[in-house]
């Protein structure tokens, strides 16, 4: 019977780490926004992340990077980052991050955003 509990328990271990991906779950502004230019990108995500290993690229519809430093952590918010710009015009802005959680699984995306005249 014991043997029985180790094996359930080694399979639900295995699930969980499975899913120990850090997921975009929130980004301001949002994918597909319509916005006044922002000062800086914020992004949450599902697992706490090694902010050092992560990192934010923010794109002009031209390809020109906009951030104005490398991503960093949000006080206080072991699952966030930010990322301040540059001053931006109106346009079209392509998100690229990737977020490694602190199991070191890295995990990529991109989406836009529009800064409206």
């Amino acid at each position: 019977m014991s043997r029985r509990i180790g094996l359930a328990f080694a399979l639900s271990l295995a699930a969980s780490q499975a899913f120990a991906h850090a997921h975009l779950k929130t980004a301001s502004p949002a994918d597909g926004a319509t916005v006044a230019a922002p000062a800086e990108i914020t992004l949450g995500f599902t697992e706490d992340l090694e902010a050092k290993l992560s990192s934010i690229t923010v794109k002009d519809a031209r390809g020109g990077v906009v951030s104005a430093a490398p991503a960093e952590a949000v006080p206080g918010d072991r699952k966030a980052l930010k990322v301040r710009l540059k001053p931006v015009s109106a346009g079209t802005y392509t998100v690229e991050w990737a977020a490694t959680s602190v199991d070191t699984h890295r995990v990529t995306g991109q989406y836009r955003f529009t800064v409206r005249p």
